[in-house]
């Protein structure tokens, strides 16, 4: 498809440390294998995701007036991305996530902070930049604006898709809003109180809701759109080297596919393809294909599927 959406996410953004070692240390030290300092966060990666798949992408947060800062946002112009909504607030400190890569499975552990930055706050959503997009992606964070924003797209015809990734104050009345809401496997158990995906995925379809999902690391997802339950397997990729930002990944070429138009079904696998891609690069951004590189890579899961 050549429709190239325009895609605005809200949320947290920071700066991640990465390493992988031999394995995460409690108590005792290990050599690290090989390090990365990259931006990060929920939605802010998405968008990067849309970005690179050939989107029109914008942003919208907060960072301090620090080094950390002035890092996320070049970091988002060199991916062409819009931070005229990045809010840079004097004399703060910058959201940040420190993660350790375990070897050899690629899983990862994080801990991150918001920093001292004031939250976005309502008055502050740029009304344009969001009645000008054909998606909102928002991750929970800043829920306030992230509020405002999704009443201005809901009044205004585009699509609010939103990251249930954590359960978080004031998550119930974003999740109110969306249309497109992607839980992982832990939010939708908690939200939900089942253990059954097919089952919990039908708990997230709430009013207003034109599509659920949940993914499933190495499972795949499960999706539901009100009559019907979708099951897509995982893409396997040669080697895994870090999970760091597949699931933000995975929502960020979904909500590409979804505001190009592409069915429910379609959706799932184009983003499962690009976030096993991504994985095969240490950061949660460095491994994020072009549009021509996940279509190849589509094809080849869409006959791997249809010859099982």
């Amino acid at each position: 498809m050549s429709f190239a959406p325009k895609i605005t996410g809200v949320g947290y953004c920071g700066m991640d440390y990465l390493c992988i070692v031999p394995s995460v240390p409690h108590d005792d030290k290990v050599e690290i294998v090989d390090s990365l300092i990259q931006g990060g966060g929920p939605a802010v990666t998405a968008v990067v995701a849309a970005a690179r798949l050939g989107a029109g992408a914008a942003f919208c947060g907060v960072v301090g007036d620090d080094e950390r800062g002035r890092q996320i946002l070049r970091g988002l112009k060199d991916e062409g991305v819009r931070t005229n909504g990045v809010k840079v607030r004097k004399k703060a400190e910058s959201p940040a996530g420190f993660c350790w890569i375990d070897r050899q499975s690629g899983k990862r552990s994080i801990a991150w902070t918001k920093g001292s930055a004031r939250p976005l706050a309502p008055r502050e959503i740029d009304r344009a930049v969001i009645c000008a997009s054909d998606l909102l992606h928002l991750d929970g964070h800043h829920a306030r604006a992230a509020l405002a924003a999704a009443k201005i797209a809901r009044g205004n015809g585009v699509t609010v898709s939103v990251d249930a990734g954590t359960l978080m104050p004031g998550i119930e009345d974003v999740l109110a809003l969306g249309e497109i809401i992607i839980a992982s496997a832990r939010f939708a158990a908690l939200f939900s109180g089942l253990r059954s995906p097919a089952a919990a995925v039908r708990k997230l379809f709430l009013p207003g809701c034109r599509f659920a999902g949940i993914t499933l690391g190495k499972r795949g997802s499960v999706g539901f759109d009100g009559k019907r339950i979708f099951r897509c397997p995982p893409y396997e990729v040669p080697a895994v080297v870090d999970t760091t930002g597949a699931g933000d990944t995975y929502h960020g070429a979904f909500a590409f596919a979804a505001a190009q138009g592409r069915p429910w079904e379609d959706c799932m696998r184009f983003a499962t393809v690009v976030a096993a891609l991504k994985c095969t690069r240490l950061g949660g951004r460095t491994g994020i294909p072009n549009l021509r590189t996940a279509e190849r890579h589509l094809k080849k899961f869409e006959t791997a599927i249809c010859g099982a």
